[in-house]
């Protein structure tokens, strides 16, 4: 699972490492994102036959393109197993991909407490993407149409599965540039080297435990990845 995460760098940190430009201006850190917050995604498209890459502000909980509603259970995660069979994500997922950047993420263990799972400078979620529009909003209105947004779970790896039983698809550097590409449709294939790239990537992160005030989404302050005594 992935339901709360970080961001503790600024814009341009972000703009730097995946090379991307900001065509908005929104705000991008917090230290406890949860569901239906607005996230930045990272996505990436042609222009004048030449690759451009840009971070967009996405809500975090995919809304389908075909509801006729947000509804009241956020798809924040896609299970990486099942994401091109279920109507929810299989639109989304076939060629709308985007990398949900993270300075890491918490997972609560068997026993209910949090952990901090970390990488410097980031940790790229494999993600998709959807376009919802907004029934009730009128047409000429720019805001009907929503950005939305999941991370891929999968089975969590050996240097995880002490914590929890899932975790997000983790890319590597190289692995950015392969998920982003628009130019082709994911398959069962591409997901299985995902998942694969990912266990590798997991060996390398860094855990500890943090006070139990994460579970509050009201809390959003540095103090939340502080490592804790026990």
């Amino acid at each position: 699972m992935c339901g709360r995460y970080v961001i503790a760098r600024e814009r341009d940190d972000l703009a730097e490492y995946y090379q991307a430009s900001f065509p908005l201006d929104f705000e991008v850190v917090s230290f406890n994102i949860a569901p239906t917050n607005i996230v930045p995604i990272v996505v990436e498209r042609e222009i004048d036959a030449e690759p451009h890459r840009e971070i967009h502000p996405a809500r975090f909980g995919l809304i389908p393109s075909w509801a006729k509603e947000a509804g009241t259970t956020p798809l924040f995660n896609a299970r990486i197993e099942t994401v091109l069979e279920k109507p929810s994500f299989r639109d989304a997922a076939l060629k709308k991909r985007c990398v949900v950047p993270a300075s890491g993420y918490f997972e609560w263990d068997s026993q209910k407490n949090p952990h901090y799972i970390h990488q410097e400078p980031f940790l790229s979620f494999a993600g998709i993407y959807s376009f919802w529009r907004d029934p009730v909003k009128a047409s000429d209105d720019p805001s009907r149409w929503v950005l939305t947004c999941s991370i891929l779970t999968k089975t969590a790896p050996k240097a995880l599965v002490s914590i929890h039983d899932r975790s997000p698809v983790f890319l590597s550097e190289d692995g950015v540039d392969a998920w982003m590409s628009p130019d082709y449709e994911t398959t069962e294939e591409l997901l299985h080297a995902l998942a694969a790239e990912s266990d590798l990537v997991a060996h390398d992160l860094s855990q500890y435990r943090v006070a139990k005030d994460v579970g509050n989404v009201r809390n959003n302050h540095p103090e939340l990845i502080s490592e804790i005594n026990f």
